[in-house]
């Protein structure tokens, strides 16, 4: 029986799934205009009738399609070693994976992000990622959505992301989780879905 692959946001998988719906929808969304314009040319016999109107008007939502396909084209999946190392750590943390962040300037392309408490940590593997920019955009939408506690450290080497994500775990087994924190970490993780692509 074939595995079903995952279909929400935060999880492996879900942007090469999110690239095939988008393609599908796009190709589709244009093949509905070209058809009713095609259909007003057949009626007709020329492109100045209504069905040219509507055809036109078709091509707006297909051409917003295309435009959130190539930003979806432009994301890089984490690599499947690099998941299987970040999985390995893994215990009580809210693992995230491929999140694609926006900003006015920049995008951030965040291949890994785990989350306790109000401890984030992420990994980015691009080398010449802005983090800083990243961590100063990621704390911006934290404050204006009433979340200033979020402590947010991001990294470029994965070793470096396995040793934080170790003491992460370790801080949170230790501790012990309120209702209060649940909460906490559901508005966090909420949040991040809401802003990442």
């Amino acid at each position: 029986m074939k595995k079903k692959k995952n279909q929400n946001k935060g999880q492996k998988g879900y942007l090469a799934w999110n690239k095939k719906m988008s393609i599908c929808k796009t190709l589709v969304l244009f093949a509905i205009s070209f058809a009713v314009y095609a259909m007003g040319i057949w009626s007709t016999g020329s492109n100045q009738n209504l069905l040219t109107i509507v055809a036109v008007l078709g091509c707006l939502p297909a051409c917003r399609s295309a435009a959130n396909l190539i930003a979806l084209l432009r994301c890089h999946e984490i690599s499947e070693s690099d998941y299987r190392k970040i999985s390995a750590k893994i215990r009580t943390a809210e693992s995230l994976t491929d999140l694609e962040f926006t900003s006015y300037e920049r995008t951030y392309q965040v291949q890994h992000m785990a989350l306790s408490g109000v401890e984030l940590i992420g990994y980015m593997a691009d080398p010449f990622a802005d983090i800083k920019g990243c961590e100063k955009h990621l704390e911006g939408m934290f404050l204006r959505n009433q979340l200033s506690e979020v402590h947010i450290r991001i990294f470029k080497e994965l070793p470096k992301y396995l040793n934080r994500l170790d003491e992460l775990e370790k801080a949170s087994a230790a501790g012990d989780n309120t209702e209060e924190e649940t909460e906490r970490t559901a508005r966090i993780k909420a949040l991040l879905f809401a802003i990442s692509l």
